[in-house]
């Protein structure tokens, strides 16, 4: 979470419109989805959503969840090659063992 306040920091000071771009993208899937749900609830959603800070906790609820994501998934991959590499011995029975069953 901290890393992802970091980013966002930087991205303000550097590269506003790329926090342009998200609250924008945003703003349009938040519409899109108001739009799906029945009158009047859909307005509803939507003034929420917009206009009762909403967007903003979005933002950042979505930016911490696409960080997490990239990064796990170069990690999660890595691991996944790492067990397939893995050679996994065939089980055996011991000499107790196949007394007991037999």
């Amino acid at each position: 979470m901290v890393a992802t306040w970091v980013l966002i920091f930087s991205a303000f000071v550097y590269h506003p419109e790329w926090i342009r771009a998200w609250l924008r993208f945003v703003t349009s899937v938040i519409e899109v989805v108001a739009d799906q749900v029945p009158e009047p609830w859909g307005a509803r959603v939507e003034v929420m959503l917009r206009e009762i800070g909403g967007v903003i906790w979005i933002q950042i609820a979505s930016a911490i969840v696409l960080l997490r994501l990239i990064i796990w998934l170069p990690f999660h991959l890595w691991r996944l090659g790492r067990q397939r590499n893995v050679i996994r011995p065939s089980a055996t029975f011991s000499d107790a063992d196949q007394s007991r069953a037999g």
